[in-house]
């Protein structure tokens, strides 16, 4: 092959290389723009299947703390080890279980405390905890708590936003008895994903329920 001809043969590879960038480019703002985001957020976990930014995503109940409770998730997340989850919760209470995947900026988790503290109080616990949260100082944002009633079970929640070094975490962290202590769930994203992932994760939130006996 002569000179000139590898250099039009280089010349067009490169204008092939950078048409496909400039599409790959586009895709990623078509993932977030506000009018993708807008149509994905008419859809409900509850159908089983739904886009997230694109991706498509199925989500089913999953059993948790032996069975005793579930809650709707991603079918492919799976359970953190215990090392990641020491990495990953490097500070306070770490959870007993996390879960989640390498492609969703989303996670779940319980932690099944010693606090003894009756069903019936649940309801005023969120408001304990609440006062706990904000004497953490600025680093954390209170944005509301809820209350609402799940078969047998009274199970409280609340939103905040918390501020690491270099990212602002988003969670919904609820709190039910189970056998006369306190369980503490969680749902956390990254801030810069609320359009799109707040939705989903109120779905979650509301989808938790407790595996009544009998």
């Amino acid at each position: 092959m002569k000179k000139g001809e590898l250099d039009r043969d280089m010349e067009h590879m490169d204008e092939k290389i950078l048409k496909q960038r400039e599409k790959l480019e586009e895709f990623e703002k078509q993932r977030f723009s506000a009018e993708t985001i807008k149509e994905e957020n008419k859809q409900s976990i509850f159908q089983g299947t739904v886009q997230v930014n694109k991706i498509p995503v199925s989500f089913s109940e999953r059993l948790v703390m032996d069975k005793r409770a579930a809650i709707w998730m991603p079918e492919d997340f799976e359970e953190l080890t215990p090392e990641a989850i020491e990495a990953i919760y490097l500070l306070g209470n770490k959870p007993d279980v996390v879960f989640g995947n390498s492609y969703l900026n989303l996670s779940v988790g319980f932690h099944y405390t010693d606090n003894e503290v009756p069903n019936e109080y649940m309801g005023e616990f969120v408001k304990l905890a609440r006062l706990i949260m904000e004497r953490m100082g600025p680093k954390t944002r209170i944005y509301g708590q809820k209350v609402r009633n799940e078969g047998n079970h009274i199970i409280s929640s609340m939103e905040l936003a918390s501020h690491t070094v270099t990212d602002t975490i988003y969670n919904i962290i609820f709190f039910s008895s189970l056998e006369g202590r306190v369980l503490i769930g969680f749902i956390n994203f990254n801030y810069k994903f609320f359009d799109r992932y707040h939705v989903i994760a109120e779905e979650m939130l509301q989808s938790f329920r407790f595996i009544e006996e009998g």
